[in-house]
């Protein structure tokens, strides 16, 4: 779950989607939304940082 490229370095990202978080929680939260309910949830993913 993190991402080790030097553009997103320190970030974590979500496997299901590939949104980017600065908080590993958030990401977590983000990719067990996505795999139970096959979707996004907004109230996650506005902590997405814009890659």
């Amino acid at each position: 779950m993190v991402a080790q490229s030097k553009e997103t370095k320190n970030l974590f990202k979500c496997d299901e989607c590939g949104f980017f978080y600065r908080d590993f929680s958030v990401a977590k939260r983000c990719e067990d939304w996505c795999k139970k309910y096959k979707s996004c949830n907004i109230e996650i993913t506005k902590f997405a940082v814009k890659g």
